[in-house]
């Protein structure tokens, strides 16, 4: 072979990487792969999707314009918000020919929990104003979101307290003077002591007020991961 042949085959032969380097790079990928295996994923924690809309509300006399401010109510030491709103207001909208008071308000948020204790619930607090501008109460509501996915349409029926004796309710037809709750955790606070006397609403003088239409979407994530089933099995005996 020429010189120049002879040179060239030695550059060839230097460039290679020695054996034991390539030796060791094939066993340390070997203690890499085994020790990935021996690791198992952490299951992330079970995820609840709630998106959909206030759609409006049935309005009770006298009342001719609505508004409603709403509130997704929870555990938070069990739940923690990753993504969206859990409170919010509509717009005053007019009541309709047909009684009926149009918001389409979206509603979307996604939730993480620890434990199922504290399931969220819907807060409602309605508001609105007379024909003669007088603003007042116009009810409170509450309502679970159901425990199964899917997608649900309800009507939420709001309550708001009434006046002691027919003296309240007439200032309340004639002035438009309505009683309101000076702690809101009151709207779904349905609790008793142990002496059998509650500690909640039920306690309150109440009556029945406005409607409040929810079209809503559920999603649920990483629970059968989780060891949590909430839907029937395909033959619909009973609980999975």
């Amino acid at each position: 072979a020429s010189p120049a042949t002879g040179d060239a085959l030695r550059g060839s032969s230097s460039s290679r990487p020695p054996r034991s380097f390539s030796k060791g790079n094939r066993s340390n990928s070997k203690t890499s792969r085994s020790s990935s295996k021996g690791l198992k994923a952490e299951t992330p924690r079970p995820q609840l999707y709630l998106f959909g809309e206030i759609e409006g509300a049935v309005a009770a006399y006298p009342l001719v314009r609505l508004y409603c401010s709403w509130k997704l109510h929870y555990d938070s030491s069990a739940w923690t918000v990753v993504q969206g709103d859990t409170e919010g207001e509509t717009y005053l909208s007019e009541v309709g020919s047909q009684g009926f008071c149009t918001w389409n308000h979206p509603v979307q948020a996604h939730l993480a929990c620890r434990t199922l204790r504290g399931w969220p619930r819907l807060e409602v607090t309605v508001r609105g104003s007379d024909s003669h501008g007088r603003r007042q109460l116009a009810g409170y509501g509450s309502w679970s979101l159901p425990v199964t996915p899917g997608t649900v349409e309800v009507t939420c029926r709001c309550w708001r307290p009434s006046g002691p004796g027919l003296l309240g309710r007439l200032r309340s037809y004639l002035l438009g003077i309505v009683p309101e709750l000076l702690h809101s955790s009151l709207i779904s606070d349905s609790s008793s002591t142990g002496n059998g006397t509650s500690k909640g609403r039920l306690v309150l003088r109440t009556e029945d007020s406005v409607d409040v239409l929810f079209r809503l979407n559920l999603v649920h994530q990483y629970f059968e991961e989780n060891g949590l089933f909430v839907s029937l099995p395909p033959d619909g005996t009973g609980p999975a």
